[in-house]
């Protein structure tokens, strides 16, 4: 075995070495945005729930059994909510909705 075999064989060792740091570094990148992934569409999920919740209170309030509208403003007082939806649509009672907020107070119009 000559030197030039040696050397070569250590930059080919060290090389690999490299590339196998480089790999364990890229799957610990993934799982950490994995994890993020995650988390962030579990809270996606927990604030399509918590407009739901909103839009069938705010409609239960503002409609009749019938769903047609007896009121066009109501005070939701959600001032010390961290996520207030500003305006989205809502179907609900055979009728859609739209949820547009003014202050706390959401006006309602039905489509």
């Amino acid at each position: 075995m000559s030197a030039l075999d040696s050397s070569e064989r250590d930059l080919h060792f060290q090389a690999t070495g490299e590339m196998e740091n480089r790999c364990q570094q890229l799957e610990r990148q993934v799982a950490k945005q994995r994890a993020d992934w995650e988390l962030g569409a579990r809270e996606w999920k927990r604030l399509q729930r918590y407009q739901q919740e909103l839009a069938d209170w705010l409609v239960d309030n503002a409609a009749n059994d019938d769903g047609r509208l007896i009121k066009s403003q109501i005070n939701a007082a959600l001032g010390g909510e961290d996520f207030i939806p500003c305006s989205f649509t809502f179907s609900a009672k055979g009728r859609k909705y739209h949820m547009e907020l003014v202050s706390t107070v959401y006006e309602i119009q039905e489509m």
